[in-house]
């Protein structure tokens, strides 16, 4: 038995030692297929942003009371979300990074998705705050009952998209890591 774990132990030991590093090309692949899922992701945010501006300008004018608050802030909130996608948009040259670069970005890429998923559930919570506030509220009410709606709308769509995207670019770690 002595002798088994001791050939086991040395087919492991080299096995680390003698593994090879990804190739330049595999780390090309690799970060080209991270950042291209990483822009497909925000070409969708941004889409939904615009849609959302459009469709709430349009209402905006149409509507009065709570709705009329609802578009109002999903107008402000999808401004901000467009500038974020477009921001993110602009050409960056992240495919021709080493292995240190590479595992750094993706970490950061992570990091960024998860944290943005825990803000999320901030922005419905504080839209729940707001639709509470507003039963009592009633000088403020349509606008705290519209306001809190569209950070609960939106807050659950972020959501969606932050752990989506977190989903899709953790198994793009995992498949380049096999």
């Amino acid at each position: 038995m002595k002798q088994l774990l001791s050939i086991l132990f040395i087919v492991f030991l080299c096995n680390g030692l003698f593994s090879q590093a990804p190739t330049a090309a595999e780390l090309f692949d690799f970060n080209k297929s991270r950042n291209k899922k990483t822009t497909r992701g925000l070409q969708v945010l941004g889409g939904f942003a615009i849609a959302n501006m459009g469709v709430s300008g349009y209402m905006y004018y149409n509507t009065k009371g709570v709705d009329k608050s609802f578009h109002e802030m999903n107008i402000m909130w999808n401004g901000v979300n467009t500038v974020i996608a477009v921001a993110s948009l602009l050409p960056k040259d992240k495919n021709d990074m080493n292995l240190a670069k590479t595992n750094s970005w993706q970490s950061n890429t992570e990091a960024t998705y998860i944290g943005a998923a825990a803000l999320d559930l901030v922005y419905s919570t504080a839209g729940l705050y707001l639709t509470e506030r507003a039963k009592t509220d009633f000088s403020n009410h349509d606008k705290y009952k519209g306001w809190g709606n569209s950070l609960i709308y939106n807050g659950a769509f972020l959501f969606l998209f932050d752990t989506g995207m977190f989903i899709d670019i953790s198994a793009t770690e995992k498949k380049y890591q096999k």
